[in-house]
C-alpha cells in the first residue's frame, strides 16, 4: 500500500505542475488580450488621472526644491546640475499634462460606457480574477505564521544537542551574505556595461507614499529598527514586545528568534520537554497536510493573480509601453538575475552535490507560485513542501534554512537594487565614483537584508541606497511603473536562492551531524 502511494506522489505532483502552468498560460493570455477592457471597467483611467495628477505636483514641487537648492549651492557647478535638472522636469509638464487632458475624455468614455452597460462582462471578469487571485495569496499567507513557528522548532528540537544549531546557522547565515554580495556585485557590473539610464524615458515617474515615507532614513536607522523595531510600535523588530502582534504584523524575523530560543528550551527539559517536542512535529505534520491542500486550488489562485496584475498595468497596450520606457533597464535586470541565478545551480552542484536542472525542475511549483505572489514569505510553505517532498532535503535543514533565508535571503532584491541605483544616476546624468559604487555594494547588500518578504518591499528599502551616495529620491519614479514585473522576477530568485541554500546547507552540515551521531551507534 505504501508503495502505491509513493507511486502516486510523482504522478501528482506533474499533474500539479501542468496545471499551475496551464493557470499561468490563461492568466498571461486573458490579461494581455482582454487586460485593456478589464483596466477601463476597474476604474483605470480614473486611478491613472489621480495619478498623473499627483505626478505634475511632484514634478512641480521638486523643480521648486532644486531651484531653491541652487540658489543655497556654494558650488557653482551644483548650483548648474541642479537648474539643469529643475529645466528637464519643468520641460516635462506639458507632455504630463496633455496626458491628463488625454486621460480625462477616457473617463469619461468609460463612464458612459459603464452607464450603457457595455462593460459588465469585463468587470465581472476582473472580479473574478482578483477574488481568486486574492483569495490564494492570502490563504498562504495565514499559513506562514504557524508553518515558521512549528517548523522551526521542529527543525531546532530535531538537531537534539542545541550546541549543533551554531554550526548550522552560522553556515547558513555566511551562505546568505556571501551570495547577496555576489548579486549585488553582477548588477554593478552589468549596469556599468550596459548604462540602461542612457536611454531611459521618466517623463510620467511616479513616487508612493511609501516610497516618500523612508526619506531621510539611514542605513543605521534601519538595522536599529529591525532589532529594537518602529517607535510606538510593539510588534516590530527582532525583540518585539507584544509576540502576538508580530505574528499579526507577519514579523517572521521575530517569530523566528522565539521559535529558536523556545525550541532551544525544550531541549533541555528531557521527557517533559520530549512531549511538547512530539506535539510540535505534529503540528508541523498538519500544516504541511494544508499546504498540500492549498495547492489543489493554486493553479486557479494563480490564473487570477497574473491576469488581474496585468489587467491593472494596462494589459499589453500598458505594458508595452512601460517596457519601451525603460527597456534596457528591464534587459539589465533580467540578464543579471539569470546570471546569478546559473552561479546559485553551480554551488549547488559543487557544495551541496546534487543535480542542479533535477533540483531545479522539482522547484518549479515553488518558483511559478513566487512569480505569481510576488512574495517570498507566501511563497514559503510552497518552498517548503517541494525542498522537503520532492528534493529529499531533511527536515533539519529545510525547517532552519528556508524561513530564515524567506526573512533575511534577497538575493534579487540585492542585485535589482545595485541595478537601478546606478540607473537612477545615469538618467540623472550623474557620474558615481568608484568609492560611491563601494558604498552602493554595501549599502544594497545590506539593504536588501532588511526588506520585508513581501511585494515591493525592495522598492521601498532602495531609498537607503539612493541616500547613501546622495541621490536624490525623484528617480525611483522612473522605475516604479515597471516594478511589478521585475519584483516578481527577483523574487523568484529570492526564492530559488533559498531553495539552494537548504540543498547546500543539508549536504555540507546536517548530514555530517547526522553521520558524526550515527558513527558511535554503529561502533
Amino acid at each position: 500500500m505504501t508503495d502505491t502511494a509513493d507511486a502516486a506522489k510523482p504522478d501528482n505532483s506533474m499533474r500539479g505542475l501542468i496545471l499551475i502552468l496551464v493557470g499561468i498560460v490563461l492568466g498571461i493570455l486573458l490579461g494581455l488580450f482582454y487586460g485593456k477592457s478589464m483596466w477601463l471597467a476597474s476604474e483605470g483611467p480614473q486611478k491613472e488621472l489621480a495619478r498623473l495628477e499627483k505626478t505634475i505636483e511632484q514634478k512641480q514641487s521638486d523643480a521648486t526644491k532644486f531651484r531653491q537648492q541652487a540658489e543655497d549651492a556654494d558650488d557653482a557647478q551644483v548650483a548648474q546640475r541642479l537648474n539643469q535638472e529643475a529645466d528637464r522636469l519643468e520641460g516635462q509638464l506639458p507632455k504630463i499634462q496633455a496626458r491628463i487632458d488625454q486621460t480625462e475624455k477616457t473617463v469619461e468614455v468609460v463612464e458612459a460606457d459603464k452607464k450603457a452597460g457595455k462593460l459588465s462582462i469585463a468587470q465581472s471578469a476582473y472580479i473574478f480574477c482578483e477574488f481568486c487571485g486574492d483569495l490564494f495569496l492570502q490563504v498562504l499567507k495565514l499559513l506562514v505564521i504557524p508553518l515558521v513557528i512549528t517548523s522551526m522548532i521542529s527543525g531546532i528540537t530535531s538537531l537534539g544537542d542545541i550546541r549543533k544549531m551554531g554550526r548550522v546557522g552560522l553556515s547558513t547565515i555566511v551562505y546568505y551574505f556571501s551570495t547577496g554580495a555576489i548579486a549585488v556585485f553582477i548588477g554593478i557590473v552589468l549596469v556599468i556595461i550596459i548604462q540602461p539610464g542612457m536611454s531611459a524615458d521618466d517623463t510620467f515617474a511616479y513616487r508612493t507614499e511609501s516610497v516618500e515615507a523612508k526619506e531621510g532614513q539611514t542605513t543605521m536607522e534601519v538595522f536599529l529598527d529591525v532589532f529594537r523595531g518602529r517607535e510606538g510600535d510593539p510588534g516590530s523588530g527582532m525583540f518585539p514586545s507584544n509576540l502576538f502582534l508580530a505574528a499579526t504584523n507577519t514579523n517572521v524575523l521575530a517569530l523566528i528568534v522565539f521559535a529558536i530560543v523556545f525550541g532551544g528550551a525544550l531541549t533541555t527539559l528531557g521527557e517533559e520537554g520530549a512531549l511538547v517536542i512530539r506535539f510540535f512535529n505534529v503540528c508541523n505534520e498538519a500544516v504541511m497536510k494544508m499546504v498540500h491542500l492549498v495547492m489543489l486550488f493554486a493553479p486557479i489562485g494563480i490564473f487570477g493573480l497574473v491576469s488581474s496584475n496585468i489587467a491593472k498595468n494596462g494589459g499589453a497596450a500598458g505594458f508595452l509601453e512601460q517596457l519601451q520606457a525603460i527597456g534596457w533597464y528591464v534587459a539589465t535586470v533580467v540578464i543579471g538575475l539569470l546570471i546569478h541565478a546559473g552561479i546559485l545551480g553551480s554551488l549547488l552542484a559543487f557544495l551541496g552535490k546534487r543535480n542542479p536542472f533535477t533540483y531545479t525542475f522539482n522547484l518549479l511549483r515553488a518558483l511559478l507560485t513566487s512569480v505569481s505572489t510576488a512574495s517570498s514569505a507566501a511563497t514559503l510553505p510552497v518552498t517548503m513542501e517541494c525542498v522537503e517532498e520532492n528534493n529529499g532535503v531533511s527536515n533539519r535543514a529545510a525547517s532552519f534554512v528556508l524561513p530564515l533565508g524567506a526573512t533575511i535571503n534577497m538575493d534579487g532584491t540585492a542585485l535589482y537594487e545595485a541595478v537601478a541605483v546606478i540607473f537612477i544616476a545615469q538618467t540623472l546624468g550623474i557620474d558615481l565614483s568608484t568609492a560611491d559604487l563601494v558604498i552602493v555594494f554595501l549599502t544594497a547588500s545590506l539593504a536588501a537584508v532588511g526588506a520585508a518578504g513581501i511585494p515591493e518591499a525592495g522598492l521601498v528599502t532602495m531609498v537607503i541606497v539612493l541616500q547613501a551616495v546622495g541621490l536624490p529620491m525623484t528617480g525611483i519614479g522612473t522605475i516604479l511603473a515597471i516594478d511589478w514585473f521585475l519584483d516578481r522576477l527577483r523574487t523568484t530568485v529570492n526564492v530559488y536562492g533559498d531553495a539552494c541554500g537548504a540543498g547546500i546547507i543539508d549536504t555540507m552540515v546536517v548530514q555530517k551531524q547526522a553521520a558524526a551521531e550515527a558513527a558511535p551507534q554503529a561502533t
